[in-house]
């Protein structure tokens, strides 16, 4: 993603936070909609193919964690203690996933008990999962 794009979604959030608009709340999530991908942490394991979109508790719920970027993603990894992200070597490392792709795998995690998804943890947004085709559809007639 190029900075540009970041920004544009710095902005958005933040004036989306000031106003608690739903106008900008929408266009936020019509900008992250509009990436091209979306981007998950996975933690450390011997075998690459064990490695799974990571799924946090807050609150005492499961929620996943993704982000807009992959810069982002392994800044939030590396302020985790001991979270099993960074390897050896410093690498933290990244699934980066086809928008679409990450939102079906959303919709599938609310069956595993999963209950929401947390954007850019740190400085971000959250929602329920199931309020998502919600927000997609809200989003896509406007």
């Amino acid at each position: 993603m190029d900075s540009s794009a970041h920004n544009e979604i710095d902005l958005l959030l933040a004036k989306a936070k000031s106003s608690g608009r739903t106008e900008d709340l929408s266009a936020l999530w019509k900008a992250v909609l509009d990436l091209p991908q979306w981007h998950f942490i996975t933690r450390q394991t011997e075998n690459i193919e064990d490695r799974k979109p990571f799924v946090g508790v807050m609150d005492g719920k499961p929620w996943a964690f993704l982000f807009t970027d992959r810069q982002r993603a392994q800044e939030y990894a590396r302020t985790i203690p001991n979270g099993g992200f960074v390897d050896e070597s410093g690498n933290v490392l990244v699934i980066s996933t086809d928008t679409q792709k990450a939102i079906d795998y959303l919709l599938a995690l609310v069956s595993q008990g999963v209950y929401g998804l947390r954007f850019n943890e740190l400085n971000g947004w959250f929602s329920p999962i199931e309020n998502l085709p919600a927000i997609i559809k809200h989003v896509n007639k406007n």
